[in-house]
């Protein structure tokens, strides 16, 4: 897959019930791609802006382990750090990846 030279980790958290605590799962990926944008609109309050990061993780990139990630995780790439709204599993197209949104 083109352009995928960066290194990113998802920390993805879950409950055990059992023990009564979060538990943390934080898998690091390198050999994706990343990047971010600026999306604005205007409402009766005004111009609106947030940052949207798009991360795809090539199949290759796992090890054949499967990606643990779910909205509300998050999703780290040198120095930002965003939470997860979204994640798709394109692994049965050409390229196989996994497309995760952020913010």
């Amino acid at each position: 897959m083109f352009g995928c030279d960066k290194t990113v980790t998802v920390t993805h958290l879950t409950y055990d019930g059992d023990n009564d605590k979060d538990v943390e799962r934080v898998q690091t990926f390198a050999g994706c791609s990343w990047y971010g944008q600026t999306k604005a609109a205007v409402t009766n309050e005004g111009l609106k802006a947030a940052s949207v990061y798009k991360c795809r993780i090539p199949e290759d990139a796992t090890g054949g382990a499967p990606l643990v990630c779910a909205r509300g995780d998050k999703i780290t790439c040198g120095d930002v750090t965003a939470t997860v709204l979204d994640v798709h599993d394109n692994r049965g197209k050409p390229a196989p990846h996994w497309y995760v949104e952020a913010s």
